[in-house]
Formats: C-alpha cells, structure tokens, sequence
C-alpha cells in the first residue's frame, strides 16, 4: 500500500521527510504546507478516503487542536502518525501516534521512526540528518557544523523538487560520508558572495523598533532568513531578535537569548526559542503590519554606518 506525507513547505526540515522515503523506496504521495493552510487542507484531506493508504505521516508541522478531535472521530484514525517538535504542539503529546520532541527536529524524528522499518542505515545519511537538525535549530554555529548552512544555501538555490532530487541522489550514491558534488561546491562559493552583499544591503534597510518590549531590528528580506538574523545579531549587540518580513509570505525570528516563540504565539505563530514564524499569506502581510505597527512599534534612527558591497 501507498503512504501519504504531508510536510512543511518553506525549508530543508520540511522537504527531508520525502528524501528518507525515496531512500526506503516506498511508494508515497505527499503534500507540502504552509503552517496557515494546515487547517483547511487538513479538513478536506479527511473527508477523502484514506484507505487506500497505509500511513499517513504528518512531519514538522503543528496539527490544530480541531483537526485532531476529527482525526480521533475518523475511519482512519489508526493510520496516522505524526512527528513534530515545536513547543507549540505540544498539548498533542498525549495521543499516542503522536511524538513531539522539542530537542529534535521532524527530520531526526521521522528518520528515527523510519530506521525500525527497515530504512537502511549509513554514515552518510546520520551526517545529512544531524546537519538538519543543526539547521533547523540553529545551533550550526555551535556544533561548528559548516554543511548546515550550505543546506540551506543549496535549498535557497534548488527549489524544493530539485532539492529532494539532488540529495535523494547524493545519499544512495556516498554512504560513508556525506559531501557536494564538485559542481555544487563551486556554485556555493559564489552563493556565498551574492549572500554577503544581499545581507549588507539588508542591514543598510534595517530599522530598529522596540517590538513587545524587546529592541528589534527589523528587515524585509525574501532569502536567507537564518543566515540573515544571525549576521545581524552578531554585528549589532543592541538588539535582542530580528524581525524578518517576506512580503510574498511570512515572518521570521531570530534571536540569541529570548525566546521569540512567545512573541509568534502572540500572532499565530510558533517555534523554537531562537527561530520562529508567523505563518501570513502575502495578501494579509501588510494589513497584519499596519496593526501591529500602529500598536506596538516604535521606529527609531538606524545608527548603521554606511558599509560598501
């Protein structure tokens, strides 16, 4: 029988659930989502019939408290199993195909549940997964882990499907140790100089606002979000988090020491306590910013020196 995979849509812990399943050479559907369209998708995708399915796995997302009381009700109740490790989620961990683990991320947990179905293990692979999770919690820095970063760098690059596609390969192909292929080490290289001048534009755009009490940096920026809150903290101490706004869709956090899932619970959003969002179609972004601009943010003059490309 088929299984069904619906996952997170906006970064390598999201699409790695469908690489571990390529690698079990399962056959599988998936779909990717948006933490806002969770719910609606969630509610159609019930009244289909499941049963053509063996599982259905839910990866680094966090179901509403509504979609479970459905699921509970279900024909295909027994079907689902769900791995998620936001803090957000975790008043779901007393149903018993759910696993939330906050120290994780969806891709180590999947990978974990996968490897007593008969996943083969290899060094490879454990390198990729930890990477990921170094990602997505953002302790690369750290761990001292350089591939993380250039995960998310490849992703940026790929897309989603070429993404899968190339890491799918490079995992059946290097089972003793995980690298990039000769090409995509070159076009890191000059990935790495077209992220620098990006970020050092942003900054020379950055406001700084007293956000919820916190003194923040704010950014519109549509790329490199995690590479973008840390240079930016690194380079200006007085701010406590980054406020990085996508204007074709979402919010993200970043910050060093307050826990800015609070602040993206306040808005619908959620996290970990150093990378968070608020999941916000383009449509709503600049209504939701004028709310909360005419509340709560106070601009002030940006100190940053002129700085060249």
């Amino acid at each position: 029988m088929k299984q069904f995979v619906i996952s997170h849509v906006k970064d390598v812990d999201g699409v790695s659930p469908l690489i571990l399943m390529n690698l079990t050479s399962q056959e599988y559907e998936y779909q990717l989502l948006d933490v806002h369209e969770v719910e609606t998708f969630m509610e159609e995708f019930l009244k289909r019939d499941l049963s053509i399915y063996e599982h259905i796995y839910i990866v680094d997302l966090t179901v509403p408290q509504s979609i479970y009381e459905k699921i509970e009700t279900s024909d295909y109740k027994n079907k689902f199993l769900v791995f998620d490790h936001h803090a957000t989620h975790l008043f779901a961990s007393n149903y018993p195909y759910v696993t939330i683990d906050t120290e994780e991320c969806g891709t180590t947990l999947f990978y974990t549940y996968l490897l007593t179905q008969g996943l083969e293990n290899t060094k490879g692979l454990t390198e990729y997964v930890t990477s990921v999770k170094h990602l997505d919690l953002w302790t690369f820095l750290e761990q001292q882990d350089i591939l993380a970063p250039k995960l998310g760098m490849l992703f940026e690059l790929y897309g989603e499907k070429r993404y899968v596609i190339e890491m799918t390969k490079r995992l059946q192909e290097q089972k003793e140790q995980f690298c990039f292929s000769f090409f995509e080490t070159e076009l890191l290289k000059l990935e790495e100089e077209n992220q620098k001048r990006y970020i050092d534009k942003r900054e020379l755009r950055m406001k700084k606002a007293k956000v919820c009490g916190y003194q923040a940096g704010i950014v519109f920026a549509e790329k490199y979000r995690s590479e973008l809150g840390n240079t930016l903290l690194l380079r200006h101490p007085e701010i406590e988090f980054v406020m990085i706004i996508n204007m074709n869709g979402g919010i993200s956090l970043r910050s060093r020491e307050i826990d800015v899932s609070k602040i993206a619970e306040q808005y619908g959003g959620g996290g970990h306590p150093h990378a968070a969002g608020i999941g916000i179609p383009s449509k709503q972004i600049t209504d939701f910013l004028t709310a909360l601009w005419k509340g709560e943010i106070l601009f002030e003059d940006n100190e940053i020196s002129c700085r060249t490309d």
